[in-house]
């Protein structure tokens, strides 16, 4: 599944989160100017921010970034010297041994909870030291809390996005390595986090399916785009 690009709201300034991604994470600015939007190029993907100051709460979310396979102890050093990385039982670094990769967690400034990920699975590593505006390589996830798991997962299973790996009702990824929508229950804790899983409203561009605008009704997933 090919993140084309996701659109994610905020309800601070966007004056920080253009620091962080632009002069931190090194991502260009491809679109600002207009009243309350900033887009950045986060690799082959397009991440967009939209101030949205009226909205009930304050929207976050938790999206993650590929990186190549080789490269997550460079990469974390590189990160590390920016923000504190999440911690898990002492650990700094998340392992999945299903999903066969490795991971490092940590926040942007409205609260986002971020990721970079080396996909073992993948045949992406590079012989040279590692550079953030060459080797974080798109959007790869993003996580869609969700009250009923299920409904959410056939609902995407529906326009072509398949289970990835396993049905669970409570975390559910859909999708390929290449890129994934995180189902998990609202309420649930992030991993490597103290924050729970509150829903928001999410635009996202899936090659070969289109843009999707999900967002909780309160009782379940939506794509209103349907």
């Amino acid at each position: 599944m090919i993140i084309e690009r996701a659109e994610f709201l905020t309800a601070g300034p966007l004056e920080g989160l253009i620091l962080f991604y632009n002069e931190i994470l090194r991502f260009p600015i491809v679109a600002g100017g207009e009243s309350g939007r900033i887009t950045f190029q986060a690799g082959s993907s397009q991440l967009t921010f939209v101030s949205a100051e009226s909205t009930e709460g304050k929207p976050y979310y938790h999206f993650a970034f590929n990186i190549p396979a080789n490269k997550l102890d460079e990469a974390k050093a590189w990160i590390s010297r920016h923000v504190q990385l999440g911690v898990e039982a002492g650990e700094d670094v998340s392992y999945s041994a299903s999903w066969n990769s490795h991971s490092v967690y940590f926040a942007d400034p409205a609260g986002n909870i971020l990721e970079l990920i080396a996909r073992h699975t993948m045949d992406n590593e590079v012989d040279r030291p590692f550079d953030a505006e060459q080797d974080v390589l798109n959007i790869s996830e993003i996580g869609l809390p969700a009250h009923d798991v299920r409904t959410a997962v056939d609902e995407l299973e529906a326009i072509g996005i398949p289970t990835y790996k396993t049905r669970d009702d409570s975390f559910n990824p859909v999708g390929d390595d290449e890129g994934l929508f995180i189902i998990r229950t609202v309420g649930g804790r992030w991993h490597f986090t103290d924050k729970t899983a509150e829903s928001f409203p999410i635009r996202a561009q899936i090659r070969g399916i289109g843009e999707l605008y999900l967002y909780e009704n309160g009782q379940q997933l939506v794509n209103r785009t349907k």
